[in-house]
């Protein structure tokens, strides 16, 4: 099939059909029409003759056949190139749309660093009264979940806010970190896995540990918590989470970049869901009511 700019009436080919770029992607995605066809649920004649009409609309050739085989042309890969950004994006489109219309009842999500998603869940029972008659799911993590795609409904986030103007920020409150252990002379430290050049905390544990054996490497905060329970060495934890231990100290008191802001975060649509707005006003209370723990303070 020689490449035409018009066809056989002179006039310029008609703009593909996207069900039949769908059905080009699936012979692609399985590699052969027999394997798209099963995908699709159609037959292999319905996807070969979509494939003759992709083609004849075009004016070239998508596919070399042969016996047992089926590559793609030049042209093949070409319209391969141009089609997969519209499939994604027709993926992005359903995904969007359903983050649109969540049930009333749908879970609230709340998404946080394992250190403030621990501190919420001593105030579980008060958070889910603010959200029945939905459930809420918690969501500890240091990656940035989607707020605009609806990956969570509600963030808690240290420091670097977004630039999106998509979404709304307001700081509720501000959580401070110092050094644990059972006696006030350690005589180890457990060490955050990561290299001390590559964040504030780890470079802070390397100075404070000052030639004292590193007894464990650990990032997990309630793990690190329990490791300093049983003695094996001054622990960086959360003030709220240390001082409310009685078998531990603080050996080393926070410094002012170890204090971090926390700044609510959620996306306008979010707050259209009463439940939403409802724990998102209570998470704001708590850490209000909590302010002096939270930062250290004592009280």
């Amino acid at each position: 099939m020689a490449p035409s700019a018009l066809d056989s009436s002179g006039n310029a080919p008609a703009a593909p059909s996207w069900d039949d770029l769908k059905i080009f992607l699936a012979v692609v995605a399985h590699g052969s029409m027999n394997g798209a066809a099963r995908a699709l649920g159609q037959s292999q004649p319905t996807v070969a003759r979509r494939i003759r009409v992709l083609e004849e609309s075009l004016g070239v050739e998508l596919f070399r056949r042969g016996p047992n085989s089926l590559d793609l042309t030049q042209a093949g890969k070409a319209v391969l190139e141009a089609t997969s950004p519209m499939a994604e994006a027709a993926g992005a489109v359903s995904r969007t749309a359903a983050a649109y219309r969540s049930a009333p009842d749908a879970p609230v999500r709340i998404t946080a660093t394992t250190s403030v998603a621990l501190f919420l869940s001593l105030h579980a029972g008060d958070l889910a009264e603010a959200a029945r008659p939905s459930e809420i799911a918690y969501i500890p993590t240091r990656h940035r979940l989607d707020l605009a795609a609806g990956e969570a409904d509600i963030a808690l986030r240290m420091h670097h806010l977004s630039d999106s103007d998509d979404l709304i920020a307001r700081k509720v409150g501000q959580i401070a970190f110092a050094m644990y252990d059972r006696t006030a002379e350690p005589k180890a430290v457990i060490a955050p896995p990561e290299d001390p050049t590559l964040s504030r905390q780890a470079a802070f544990i390397a100075r404070f540990a000052a030639g004292r054996p590193v007894a464990a490497r650990i990032g997990d905060t309630p793990i690190r918590h329990h490791a300093a329970r049983s003695g094996l060495g001054a622990a960086f934890l959360p003030c709220w989470l240390g001082d409310s231990d009685p078998d531990l100290v603080r050996v080393a008191e926070p410094v002012d970049d170890l204090v971090e802001d926390v700044f609510l975060v959620m996306h306008p649509r979010a707050r259209t869901r009463p439940n939403v707005k409802r724990v998102a006003e209570a998470i704001a209370k708590l850490l209000k009511r909590e302010r002096n723990a939270l930062a250290g303070i004592a009280s």
